[in-house]
């Protein structure tokens, strides 16, 4: 799954090591930074992306729910353009 968001954009997989699980990557540290603590964040350097985070499916639907709700624009290219993504 990709997602392109005010944090940034993000790539979820599957985690390889626990299906209850997914891994989020990125290619810089900072857009995991917005929504995760630095200390899970893993230098990963897999397919593109230097980094991740393996989390539960729950943890992520959470997240993923809240940044749903917590859209406040109507022009989502204009507001994206200004995060380091």
């Amino acid at each position: 799954m990709l997602i392109s968001s005010t944090n940034g954009f993000l790539s979820i997989v599957n985690c390889p090591s626990d299906g209850d699980h997914v891994l989020v990557r990125a290619t810089k540290k900072v857009v995991l930074s917005r929504l995760f603590d630095d200390r899970r964040i893993k230098f990963i350097e897999e397919e593109g992306f230097d980094f991740g985070v393996s989390v539960c499916k729950q943890e992520l639907a959470d997240i993923l729910v809240k940044m749903v709700k917590s859209i406040d624009y109507t022009n989502f290219r204009s507001d994206f353009s200004t995060v380091d993504a």
